[in-house]
């Protein structure tokens, strides 16, 4: 009987085919790939990122003239927002008092002299125009890291392990903490930034926060 082959004729004999040779060490990754663990060799599976423990490390932080022009900015134009809103109301507070006798006997704006509904309708007016630019100036640093006066001078609020606007919630902590502690002590917690190495204010280490050039 007629020895039976393969068409592709006889396999090589064991050990005819060299083994493929080791990856070279400090090659790239493939397309799509981030690099592995610092002195790992190997890259992360498909679909994750490599740790850095300062994604934004990249990036120029803003100096204190850029903060300063743009807080400065931002007292400037939020300021004048407040005014235009809050004008009516102060108008009906003045108004409450038009009819006061301030020689009355009784003392200042003595019976029937005092308009208490158009008083507490300014005081509220007035409250509500301020919540309200409050709320707009949270709502663009946490959203956006950019309120007016720091979009123009082109400077930004980000977080410091992930480079993204620190949300509202984070925001309104940092304005808080910026108005009753960084503020106090001669602005100490502002200058602070002055000789820290991350450039960073009292209220940008409470959340976790820096100030990059865009």
């Amino acid at each position: 009987n007629a020895e039976m082959t393969s068409p592709f004729g006889s396999p090589p004999p064991p050990g005819a085919i060299p083994p493929p040779p080791p990856p070279m060490s400090g090659a790239p990754p493939p397309p799509g790939y981030g690099a592995g663990p610092p002195g790992s060799g190997t890259a992360p599976p498909p679909g994750y990122q490599a740790y850095s423990p300062s994604p934004v490390g990249g990036y120029e932080r803003a100096s204190f003239g850029a903060r300063f022009g743009a807080w400065l900015l931002d007292y400037l134009l939020y300021g004048l927002l407040v005014t235009a809103l809050t004008a009516p109301g102060v108008i009906l507070i003045v108004t409450a008092f038009s009819d006061c006798n301030t020689t009355h006997e009784d003392g200042f704006c003595g019976d029937g002299d005092f308009n208490g509904a158009s008083f507490a309708g300014g005081v509220l007016l007035v409250l509500l125009a301020a919540i309200a630019v409050f709320v707009l100036y949270i709502r663009a640093l946490g959203n956006t890291g950019q309120t007016w006066g720091r979009k123009i001078v082109g400077v930004k609020v980000v977080g410091e392990m992930t480079g993204e606007p620190i949300g509202v919630g984070k925001a309104f902590g940092r304005q808080l903490f910026a108005s009753f502690i960084s503020g106090q002590i001669m602005y100490l917690g502002y200058l602070w930034m002055l000789w820290d190495d991350k450039k960073q204010t009292w209220h940008d280490k409470v959340v976790g926060s820096i100030v990059i050039k865009v």
